[in-house]
C-alpha cells in the first residue's frame, strides 16, 4: 500500500532539474511501486479524458505491392 506524502513546493534553478528529480525518485522505487503509480496515473488520465475506444482486433494478410 502506498503512503501518501505531503506535497512540497520545490524551486528549481535549472529547467532539467524536475526531470532529474523524477528519475531519482523512480530509481528508488521498486518495480511494484512504479506499477502502482502508473496504474493510478492512468486511471486519473482516463478519468479526465475518458476511456480510449475499443479497436477491432483482426489480422489482415494481403499480397505485398512489390510482388
Amino acid at each position: 500500500m502506498l503512503m501518501t506524502q505531503k506535497r512540497r513546493i520545490t524551486f528549481y534553478s535549472h529547467m532539467n532539474d524536475p526531470h532529474q528529480d523524477q528519475i531519482r525518485d523512480q530509481a528508488a522505487m521498486t518495480p511494484e511501486e512504479r506499477w502502482e503509480v502508473f496504474i493510478k496515473l492512468r486511471r486519473l488520465y482516463y478519468g479526465l479524458i475518458g476511456s480510449p475506444p475499443k479497436l477491432p482486433r483482426a489480422i489482415t494478410i494481403s499480397r505485398p505491392s512489390w510482388m
